[in-house]
């Protein structure tokens, strides 16, 4: 199962869901793709949608699926390193419409080459993030979360 998680924010991310439906339905993805969000512009075929999610269901989901992916939400990402887990980070953006500034982008810059994120901006590198993740020898050990706190702080200061 892959699990994605948009987050709590009122604006869509359309551009990953449309394109994970678009590989569910041509068969690149045959696992079942399980999105959790507040909102929902574009109503997917081939994906099972959910609201919001009580903590510990989200966590989880999060221990269950084979793949995560997630928005570059600060929490979200802390939640699912500390379940061990390595997160397909896809930030939001403010020129799809998808929040009001481009700070999910700073973020993600950040923690691009990281150990413990793989950062997507481009849709069409998703495939390969996916089998990247399934295929990578993972290392389960606590997450370093004052690297990412770190650079949590240093997107802060640029505002």
């Amino acid at each position: 199962m892959i699990f994605v998680t948009l987050g709590t924010h009122p604006s869509p991310m359309d551009r990953l869901v449309r394109t994970l439906d678009e590989l569910v339905h041509s068969g690149t993805i045959t696992d079942e793709v399980l999105v959790q969000g507040a909102a929902f512009g574009h109503r997917p075929r081939h994906l099972h949608l959910r609201s919001t999610l009580p903590h510990d269901e989200f966590v989880a989901l999060v221990r269950e699926a084979d793949v995560v992916i997630s928005h570059a939400g600060a929490g979200s990402l802390a939640d699912i390193r500390l379940q061990g887990r390595v997160p397909i980070v896809v930030p939001r953006l403010s020129a799809a419409g998808e929040h009001v500034d481009d700070h999910q982008r700073r973020y993600a810059h950040r923690l691009k080459g990281q150990p413990g994120y793989v950062v997507v901006e481009d849709m069409a590198e998703l495939p390969a993030a996916i089998a990247a993740v399934r295929a990578a020898i993972v290392d389960f050990s606590p997450p370093n979360v004052s690297r990412a706190v770190a650079a949590l702080e240093e997107v802060a200061d640029e505002r």
